[in-house]
């Protein structure tokens, strides 16, 4: 595993919101497959959709290439993850973790939250690595069933 570099990002600047766009893209393309599930509402995001977004971003970075990316809330009683996307050209090298781990570190909130794909089982296994546990199942309108994940500090 090598040491990244993990920063907040300026989702608002143009060429960052394409770059945070292009690894979300080729993850979420992933994670489709993955699930079955084409429809991946992020896979239908634009860049100018991520940059009118309220949430913020943090970008790890090496050599100067966004390898991976996660959004959070920041909501009164918790931080909310609302995205984690590793280029997969990256997978399986610590960006996923080295993010999880930035994200926490930057509230005292005691309670963190994410929701990922019931099917997701390598999402899934990240975050109870990271000392997350399942605390409800949800089916979305259409039909895709998802997992809430919490942490409690």
């Amino acid at each position: 595993m090598v040491a990244h570099s993990v920063t907040l990002l300026d989702h608002r600047d143009m060429v960052t919101a394409a770059a945070i766009l292009a690894v979300q893209h080729a993850a979420y393309a992933v994670e489709a497959a993955l699930i079955d599930y084409p429809a991946l509402p992020p896979l239908r995001e634009t860049a100018q959709t991520i940059r009118n977004s309220d949430e913020q971003f943090l970008g790890c970075r090496e050599d100067g290439r966004l390898l991976g990316v996660l959004s959070f809330e920041l909501l009164r009683e918790r931080l909310h993850i609302c995205r984690l996307a590793v280029h997969p050209d990256f997978v399986r090298r610590g960006v996923a973790g080295a993010l999880l781990v930035s994200a926490e570190n930057l509230t005292d909130r005691l309670t963190i939250t994410v929701s990922t794909a019931e099917r997701n089982t390598p999402a899934i296994a990240l975050y109870t690595k990271h000392g997350y546990a399942i605390t409800q199942h949800i089916t979305t309108p259409d039909g895709l069933p998802l997992v809430l994940l919490t942490k409690t500090r």
